[in-house]
Formats: structure tokens, sequence, C-alpha cells
């Protein structure tokens, strides 16, 4: 069964059971399904899976992560390889600058993986202080993608 056809059964089985996300994994494998208010955003990767410790679970995906040598500023982190866009279409403003404010649910960026455009929220609460990655440049799962001063905090 060719990818678009799982994708398209995976949409299926959501449809008829009320989801509002789905994920599998076979072998290399992973597919991620995910309805919002815009419609589906989904995520095909393909992996080597490295046996996960149940000490290092929570270890292996972080969404943001505090810097210690960066006056507990936090991270927003990749959650996986592709290429780094800050707008969410060619020639669109910037999904967020330098001193924005973000919130748990602000869509950031959108990293491009396997033709699929992801959009990247910022899980945390805080104000945008550095913008860590160019516009289409290749990144790394865990690599930095903004720092980000958490809201109540002073420095």
């Amino acid at each position: 069964m060719s990818i678009i056809d799982k994708v398209k059964q995976l949409i299926s089985i959501m449809n008829e059971n009320d989801l509002s996300e789905i994920e599998i994994q076979e072998d290399t494998v992973k597919i991620r399904i995910k309805k919002s208010t815009d419609g589906y955003s989904n995520t095909v990767t393909s992996t080597t899976v490295p046996p996960v410790h149940p000490a290092r679970l929570e270890l292996e995906h972080p969404t943001h992560v505090i810097s210690k040598d960066s006056e507990n500023y936090g991270e927003i982190i990749s959650p996986m390889v592709g290429t780094f866009y800050r707008a969410t279409a060619p020639g669109a403003d910037p999904c967020v600058n330098i001193g924005d404010m973000v919130n748990e649910e602000t869509v950031v960026c959108i990293i491009e993986a396997m033709k699929i455009m992801n959009e990247v929220k910022a899980e945390t609460s805080g104000e945008i202080v550095e913008i860590c990655v160019n516009d289409g440049e290749a990144v790394e799962y865990g690599q930095p993608l903004f720092r980000v001063k958490p809201v109540g905090r002073q420095t």
C-alpha cells in the first residue's frame, strides 16, 4: 500500500471515529495526521528508530528546553528534520519576528519534510528574542529554532 493510500485510509478512520489526531508507525515509516479548524496537517517521516529506554523517554521528544548558558531563555526546537521557513507561503509575512509574544498555540514557522509543510507551534509562552535559523535552511531534529524569554521572567 502506498503512503498516499495509507494517509487516505487514516483520514477515513479519523472521520468515522471523530478523531482529531492519529499517528502510526510501521518499521521506519511514521505517519501523523492532525485535524485542525484549517483542515488536515500531516507528517510522514522515514527514520531509523533507536531503542527508547524508559528513563530517557522524556528526553527523546522535547518541545522546548531551557538553555543553561542563555539566562534561562527557552528554546523552541525542531521536531523533525527538514527545511525551515519563517512564513507559511512564499512572499507572506513571517509567522513571528523578534519581539513578538507567543503562546503554546502560536505557529512560529513551517518545516518542509518530504514535500509536506508542517506547522511548528511554540508550545511555550513568552517573547521571541532570537531566530536561530535562516529562512530556507536545513534543520535537524532537536536543533534550536528560536529563543524565547518566558513570560514573567526578568533578565
